[in-house]
């Protein structure tokens, strides 16, 4: 898939990231090994990081259900009633909708919007869908959540992230080895009128950088700790909900395709934990006093 220039990627801190799932006979190598599997052609997309949590909890309603009723365009142009609810009238708006563009929209597909005359352009991030010119069953919506899901994050600068789970497209075909920490697996759905995210951390999330997985996924995703409609998944409910191939980094949980996200060897991200300086030699005794 061809990188475009306006289209945006994926904003993620390093090390607060996301999650993953396997069969039993696959899960020993994750749960129990260094998590450390360099990809090697397999179906990803990359990106480098985000949006911003508030402007994502703002509009993550607005988007699913313009995802669920309407196409994107209408003659050529935004539908009216998408742009009626002012989420490209300010910045943090504009960025939710940029990424649902990539993700949503064909690959050089051009969404023209005037406001500041330039045009966003899809990459078809997610596999068979073109919100321009077809309508999305639930389950292409759910998938494109994830992968907008997956750019959430104040940091305005990062590293590159890669995308991988069945529904996840890669037209590039480019080499992903150095893509070798898994963080997340994102199972989006849409529950009581918003949107619901369980984040599974991977076994190298959690040991690889010695945080509270926890806490630092909701940092991540949350604008306000408690009120973000995230579910955080132990290890144990991964084991138990969730299938798939470790060697691709694509899984589902509970018979639903998710997303999964991967980071370079960054020197930041997973550093030994510093060791204890020797401790001092003992002070050497006094001389004697002058006789």
């Amino acid at each position: 898939m061809k990188r475009s220039v306006s289209t945006l990627g994926i904003v993620m801190g390093l090390g607060l990231l996301p999650a993953a799932c396997g069969p039993a006979s696959q899960l020993e190598g994750e749960i129990d090994g260094p998590g450390l599997r360099a990809m090697t052609g397999t179906q990803g997309s990359t990106g480098p990081n985000g949006i911003p949590k508030l402007a994502w909890h703002t509009w993550k309603v607005t988007i699913a259900r313009a995802l669920h009723s309407r196409l994107l365009l209408e003659k050529g142009a935004i539908d009216p009633a998408l742009l009626a609810t002012g989420i490209l009238a300010e910045d943090g708006g504009e960025q939710v909708f940029a990424h649902t563009v990539s993700c949503a929209v064909a690959e050089d597909t051009p969404v023209p919007y005037n406001r500041k005359k330039l045009a966003y352009v899809g990459r078809g991030m997610v596999s068979g869908v073109d919100w321009a010119k077809s309508g999305l069953t639930d389950l292409q919506i759910t998938n494109v959540l994830e992968c907008v899901v997956a750019f959430v994050n104040d940091k305005t600068k990062g590293v590159n992230i890669l995308l991988t789970g069945p529904e996840v497209d890669d037209k590039e075909k480019e080499d992903h080895t150095s893509f070798i920490h898994r963080e997340a697996l994102w199972c989006a759905s849409i529950s009581g009128g918003t949107v619901v995210v369980d984040v599974y951390p991977t076994q190298s999330f959690l040991d690889g950088c010695g945080i509270d997985a926890k806490a630092a996924l909701e940092e991540r995703y949350c604008h306000e700790v408690g009120t973000c409609d995230l579910n955080y998944m132990d290890l144990d409910k991964f084991k138990d909900n969730c299938v798939g191939d470790e060697a691709t980094g694509q899984y589902s949980c509970g018979g639903k395709a998710c997303t999964m996200t991967w980071l370079e060897d960054a020197p930041a991200w997973c550093e030994p934990p510093l060791t204890s300086p020797p401790p001092p030699p003992p002070n050497p005794p006094n001389p004697p006093l002058p006789q």
